[in-house]
């Protein structure tokens, strides 16, 4: 069965792409997908247009990790789980620098489990809000773009690790026994200025969506306080 992507909204209107929202909430966007889906990239675009911080996920892996996978080995949910533990643990405290006090992370983030451990972290804050973007990308273009990373930067990511990782791949399936209203599907298989335009749109929405069910609840609220 196909995957469906999520439907580009329009930009939402008077957005300051500043990284702000109308409170104090800080929100953390992790890009997510398979190897060579252009997490990279997308992230940093999000993160320059935004204002918001970036975090590279790659860099949160340990040494034997980083081998494994250049042996073309699949890491195991054993060896993830230290790796996603730091992604999530550095995300929540990150400090707020002027003008931002958002953060852009890339993460695979393939399975539901994994992306449950990263809301934990943010769970416990209580000031953070989620947002995932999974970079859809068929598996043919995946490998050619492994293929051409590793001879043109030397990425330690061999192009075999491609099929292991999407085989674990759990997208989205709107059923309610894996509700996960906090993802976002972006057709990754595009020009990569139509693939940025898009999850920047999406971002802006969600961020504006939060922002004005938050004014909803607030006028709510203070009607209610101030009712005979």
């Amino acid at each position: 069965m196909a995957t469906q992507t999520t439907p580009v909204p329009a930009p939402p209107p008077l957005t300051a792409r500043d990284g702000g929202c109308i409170d104090d909430t800080r929100w953390i966007v992790f890009v997510i997908g398979s190897s060579a889906s252009g997490k990279t990239v997308t992230a940093k675009y999000l993160a320059n247009v935004l204002n918001a911080k970036y975090i590279e996920g790659d860099d949160f892996h340990p040494k034997a990790n980083v081998d494994k996978m250049s042996r073309g080995e699949p890491l195991t949910d054993a060896d993830r789980a230290g790796w996603l533990q730091a992604i999530s643990d550095h995300a929540v405290v990150h400090m707020r620098g002027p003008g931002t006090h958002h953060l852009i992370v890339t993460c695979s983030a393939l399975k539901r489990d994994y992306r449950a451990l990263l809301r934990t972290g943010a769970h416990k804050a209580g000031d953070l809000r989620l947002l995932f973007v999974l970079l859809d990308v068929p598996e043919a273009e995946l490998v050619r773009r492994s293929e051409e990373r590793a001879r043109t930067t030397g990425h330690f990511a061999k192009s075999n690790l491609v099929h292991s990782q999407l085989a674990i791949l759990e997208r989205p399936d709107g059923t309610p026994e894996h509700a996960e209203p906090d993802i976002v599907v972006v057709d990754g298989n595009r020009p990569l200025p139509e693939v940025e335009a898009s999850a920047l749109a999406i971002v802006e929405a969600t961020w504006h969506k939060a922002d004005e069910d938050e004014k909803r609840a607030a006028s709510k609220a203070s009607k209610a306080s101030t009712a005979p």
